[in-house]
């Protein structure tokens, strides 16, 4: 790692812009919501000192988040073989200011949802015409564009030496180059005698929010560029240099910049390995903004735990955080569906019908299910994560409008994960000697959504989890903010009630769901003939 690497202002308590510091040393404050603390209370008022103390063994989790608030706010019914199935779908909201409708309709992008999340509050303007927004967003345009570097510089720039990083091991995934790179950034720091402030209560509130989206964006933009040149070997074999692989991948950037694009729209055209158009990159964003906070999900446990710990290095904290992401867990990841979709290709037609009834049964098919959501059911009423259906959405809408061609293996792949939806929730699966109860129906959580766009957009195996780490890191810096003013792990009680969003007979959400439904129980939903 060459010595322009860890030398952002990241390392620094005191080297933020005004602007930005007056802005990072907010800190939303702490919900006062306490459910358990109070149902000890109340336990001990009624004398039972049983109950109180069956409580007090979960006192460590609460109080409650101040964050994310999911529950159900809008139903719908869909026809599922001849039955109609009532939905209830949860919602999204952050800290009760964004709902996911404003995100569907354009109203809210990513970084509106990192500075609420971030914040607490909508951004404000000033005299001068300047946002907050706008310096938030600069900042972190800065930190991806600034860890680039430039050619020739010292020891030379990020993209050099991720460039020699995948060519020494091609078809590594992005995650790899991160972890090594930041392994890097620590021993580097350690060489340069440089203290690691680490992420813990006692810092400068706006120092450590600096750090970590330095830190963060100069992972992803590793990440990025380590994608897209694995484009660029898997196109060229042997027959390009590590220095040719740089010089590509820079001037490919220049050209995105040069189109006016930002960070996150920059990776989205290196993660496609091709400049992105216009509706491959409104299908990315809305993916991954809705991604930036999933409340109880496994990394964002480990978000808080590695906060609760106070870690001695912020490169470790996106570390372990990233590594639970990309682990494969039954109940709905992106390597594990990948890894189904396989075995079942290479199954004949009636074994694939009986490989997904099995999974459905013994409870572990990839990207369906939930388990902390009545995601499952035999009755005509099921939970429904709104998610799959607003990634797959707009991938539909390209497809109509020809935006998005599909080839034939996709179109394959995509029948396959057609088939599996239809077994799992439209038919459902009764098990043997129970042939006179209902069919027991899963629905598909947010990984069955990313899944499929991803594969309808090429892009590439190993790197399907990388649009969720770009932008799920944000959310776990707002976990981590939390975490450092109350010690809560993992919020799987209600929220504070306070951000949670009231009844509404908004439409958009339980339209799209029942929507793309309708669709994907087509025989080629994937077809532009479909719409």
């Amino acid at each position: 790692m060459g010595e322009s690497m860890g030398q952002q202002k990241s390392g620094s308590d005191d080297g933020e812009s005004g602007a930005v510091r007056r802005l990072f040393s907010e800190l939303p404050p702490a919900p006062k919501f306490n459910p358990t603390g109070q149902a000890i209370e109340r336990a001990k008022e009624l004398g039972e000192q049983k109950i109180a103390t069956a409580l007090a063994a979960f006192a460590t989790m609460p109080q409650s988040t101040s964050i994310i608030a999911n529950p159900v706010l809008h139903h719908t019914e869909v026809a599922c073989n001849g039955t109609q199935v009532r939905l209830d779908i949860r919602s999204f909201t952050i800290r009760g200011i964004v709902p996911e409708a404003e995100i569907v309709n354009g109203k809210a992008g990513p970084l509106d949802v990192i500075f609420v999340g971030l914040l607490g509050r909508e951004p404000r303007g000033d005299e001068g015409g300047s946002n907050e927004r706008t310096t938030l967003a600069a900042f972190v345009d800065q930190g991806f564009f600034g860890s680039l570097g430039e050619a020739g510089q010292t020891g030379s720039s990020l993209i050099e030496q991720t460039a020699n990083f995948v060519k020494e091991y091609p078809g590594s995934g992005p995650e790899i180059a991160i972890q090594h790179f930041s392994t890097l950034r620590k021993a580097l720091k350690v060489r340069n005698k440089q203290e690691e402030r680490g992420l813990n209560k006692e810092r400068d509130t706006a120092a450590l929010l600096t750090e970590m989206i330095s830190v963060h964006m100069e992972n992803v933009a590793t990440g990025a560029v380590a994608a897209y040149i694995n484009h660029l070997l898997l196109e060229n074999a042997e027959e390009i240099s590590a220095q040719e692989l740089a010089a590509s991948a820079r001037r490919f950037i220049v050209e995105e910049r040069a189109r006016g694009r930002n960070a996150f729209q920059v990776c989205y055209s290196l993660i496609l390995g091709r400049h992105a158009n216009e509706h491959e990159s409104l299908i990315l964003e809305r993916m991954g903004t809705i991604q930036i906070h999933h409340g109880s999900a496994g990394s964002n446990m480990v978000a808080r735990y590695m906060a609760t710990l106070h870690t001695l290095s912020v490169s470790d904290f996106f570390t372990a955080s990233q590594m639970a992401m990309d682990g494969a867990r039954h109940f709905g990841a992106i390597h594990d569906m990948s890894a189904f979709i396989h075995e079942l290709e290479s199954s004949s037609v009636d074994r694939r019908r009986e490989t997904i009834r099995e999974k459905v049964l013994t409870g572990g098919l990839p990207t369906f299910g939930h388990p902390e959501i009545a995601a499952a059911g035999r009755g005509n009423t099921v939970q429904q994560d709104p998610r799959p259906a607003i990634y797959i959405d707009p991938l539909f809408t390209a497809i109509n409008e020809g935006q998005v061609t599909l080839s034939e293996r996709q179109r394959e792949r995509l029948a396959i994960v057609r088939q599996i939806y239809n077994i799992a929730f439209v038919e459902g699966v009764i098990k043997r000697g129970k042939e006179n109860d209902p069919p027991l129906r899963l629905t598909a959580n947010t990984d069955f959504g990313a899944w499929c766009v991803q594969e309808g957009l090429g892009i590439e195996e190993t790197n399907r989890t990388l649009l969720t780490y770009i932008f799920r890191g944000f959310g776990w810096m707002m976990d981590a903010r939390e975490q450092l003013q109350q010690k809560m792990i993992r919020p799987v009680i209600a929220p504070d009630p306070q951000i949670i969003p009231t009844a509404s007979d908004d439409p958009t959400i339980p339209d799209l769901v029942a929507r793309v439904h309708q669709r994907l129980t087509l025989e080629d939903p994937f077809s532009p003939d479909a719409a």
